[in-house]
């Protein structure tokens, strides 16, 4: 009976682990361009054990969770602030804080920040937003500005081209790998084999936010799931215990 408390233990923990990312989930189904955990299970290896007639059979030992990341678009939100801007499609934008270390983030709410007489395009963490070629963008703001997306730049006239700025977009080969750090932020894994590219095909709308695309419904079913996930198995160590006391009252 000793395997049941291992199992229930396992469940008992994965469940709080389920429940912690709902919540999370849940907490942020109102921050721009958030990204929903997913979470799913998955058993552990198998006991191989044999009965009588030598046939073999297995016992499970519980369960481990995978978290991942949907990494997919939210819906749009309109914007009275013209610096607020959404991508259109898979890219990220790059930032650079003060230590010149880059993240990446699809939250595009910037502003204009001056820094030893040039203004710079900022990002609500305050963080310098890039371009193509992974520089800081610096701002005329003397004169009307027109933002671009590199696709879009490359395909605009001389002319076009006179007033604009291109702000840099980038894609991943596995975008859900990326590592979360806080403040719609992310990060490449260490070590990682990961390829980033500048993103010709996804687009800049000005004027629009990206909202989160937690889905406040499905968060609930499975805020019920998880709670009574985690119930069963307390249950379940409860009644592994009580059998495990019957049976050393049985043995005296």
């Amino acid at each position: 009976m000793i395997n049941a408390f291992y199992t229930a233990k396992s469940g008992v923990k994965n469940y709080q682990y389920y429940l912690d990312a709902v919540a999370n989930n849940i907490a942020n189904v109102n921050t721009q361009s958030f990204k929903a955990q997913n979470i799913s299970f998955t058993d552990l290896l198998y006991s191989d054990f044999y009965n009588k007639e030598g046939v073999t059979l297995q016992n499970g030992n519980g369960s481990r969770i995978v978290i991942s990341r949907d990494m997919g678009q939210g819906a749009a939100q309109r914007s009275d602030d013209k610096s607020d801007f959404m991508i259109d499609g898979r890219g990220f934008f790059a930032m650079m804080d003060s230590r010149g270390e880059i993240t990446y983030t699809r939250s595009g709410s910037f502003s204009v920040h001056e820094f030893e007489g040039v203004n710079y395009l900022v990002s609500h963490c305050g963080d310098y937003v890039l371009d193509e070629n992974l520089d800081r963008i610096e701002l005329d703001t003397q004169s009307p500005v027109l933002f671009m997306s590199p696709g879009e730049a490359a395909g605009a006239t001389d002319e076009e081209k006179e007033n604009a700025v291109c702000v840099g977009l980038f894609y991943f080969s596995d975008s859900e790998k990326l590592i979360a750090t806080g403040d719609g932020k992310y990060e490449l894994p260490i070590n990682t084999t990961m390829t980033t590219q500048v993103d010709m095909e996804s687009k800049i709308v000005p004027g629009m936010n990206e909202a989160s695309n937690v889905n406040l419904a499905s968060e609930m079913a499975k805020l019920i799931t998880a709670q009574r996930g985690f119930q069963i198995n307390t249950r379940m160590i409860q009644t592994a215990d009580e059998m495990e006391q019957n049976a050393n009252n049985l043995s005296n």
